[in-house]
């Protein structure tokens, strides 16, 4: 096997570490750092940023000017919606009751990350949960119900709290 190179090609970074399938598609302007992984079907906007370690699970869609820190997880049924932030270790899971020997079927089945919202380090978003638009989730915060437009949740598990 030939040395592998960083691919930049329509102003898209793909460091040559990093794995991506051929189904996935990339908007211009985005950058895909090392040992990032992006799986069948995935969709990724203009002027995006893929951090070192990102999971991207197939037929996740992601807008444009989103950032994705490193060691993020994003997995089957998540919509993001642009201008995210999505700190680093952030995981949002797709299945309530996993089990080794049964999947899910997500066919038809998707939640969002609303325009411009902000999920803080570390944060876990449990399956079927929507953000609003420009909500704030604090860091480490355990995310088990909705979250409204502008809402601001932290803790484990996530309430509101008010803005000073």
């Amino acid at each position: 096997m030939g040395k592998r190179k960083s691919v930049s090609c329509k102003n898209i970074y793909i460091d040559k570490m990093a794995v991506v399938a051929k189904s996935a598609r990339i908007g211009q302007g985005t950058k895909v750092w090392a040992f990032a992984q992006i799986a069948d079907n995935a969709r990724i906007g203009k002027n995006c940023v893929i951090g070192n370690g990102v999971y991207i699970d197939r037929n996740v869609i992601i807008g444009n000017n989103v950032k994705i820190h490193n060691k993020a997880l994003l997995y089957n049924g998540l919509i993001v919606e642009d201008n995210c932030f999505i700190g680093p270790g952030v995981c949002f899971t797709n299945d309530k009751y996993p089990k080794y020997n049964a999947t899910r079927n997500l066919k038809n089945v998707c939640w969002r990350l609303g325009k411009g919202a902000v999920i803080g380090a570390n944060s876990t978003i449990l399956p079927d949960i929507n953000i609003g638009k420009f909500a704030v989730i604090g860091a480490g915060s355990v995310v088990t119900k909705d979250v409204r437009d502008n809402g601001i949740v932290c803790g484990n598990p996530a309430k509101s709290i008010k803005r000073k």
